[in-house]
Order: structure tokens, then sequence, then C-alpha cells
């Protein structure tokens, strides 16, 4: 496992440990398994993650998602955890100029 200094803990043990987030973006609430969490060439932080449950603006409630950290207003690691990446995942993801955490 690929590991930086942590700016957000709780997103980076989440990650670590394979637990889903609970999280309230733009409003909605949403169950996700987050994958990577680091900036992009702009310096903003984001998290890349696989939605499971819970609303959406675009009307797409489960699957890959890019959350803007600064547009996520809470978030709490569930105790329920899930096993392996979901299909697709890209560790090598070129959003990101800089990862603090990823599986």
């Amino acid at each position: 496992m690929f590991k930086i200094m942590c700016m957000e803990s709780t997103i980076c043990q989440a990650i670590e440990e394979h637990h889903l987030l609970w999280l309230r973006y733009r409003g909605e609430r949403r169950i996700v398994e987050p994958h990577i969490y680091g900036e992009d060439s702009h310096g903003r932080e984001l998290l890349s993650a696989y939605q499971i449950a819970g609303g959406s603006r675009s009307g797409q409630p489960v699957g890959w998602k890019l959350f803007d950290m600064e547009k996520i207003e809470d978030v709490e690691v569930l105790s329920r955890r899930f096993p392996e990446p979901e299909p697709a995942y890209n560790a090598g993801d070129k959003t990101f100029s800089k990862v603090y955490a990823c599986l």
C-alpha cells in the first residue's frame, strides 16, 4: 500500500483498513468505498470512491465518483468493511498528482 503523510486521517484510515465511509456531500448522504485520497495538479484535495448507496445530484446513486474535499460536509467511518477494490479501480489514476492514501 502506498502511504504518505495524511491531512485527513479519518479518510486515510478508512482506505488503509477498507472501511466504508458515510459522507454528506452537497447535501446528499452517501455510502462509499474509498479508494484514493490526494490532490490534483491544481492543489484540490479529492477522494476517488465507489458509491454503493445514497443520493446523487447526477441521478446515478451507484458507481465511481470523484469528491471535492471542500464540498464534503461530514464524514464518518463505518464499521462495515469492503473486501477488495472495485473492478475498474485504477491505482495509477492520472487525476492525482499527489496521493496521500490508496488501496
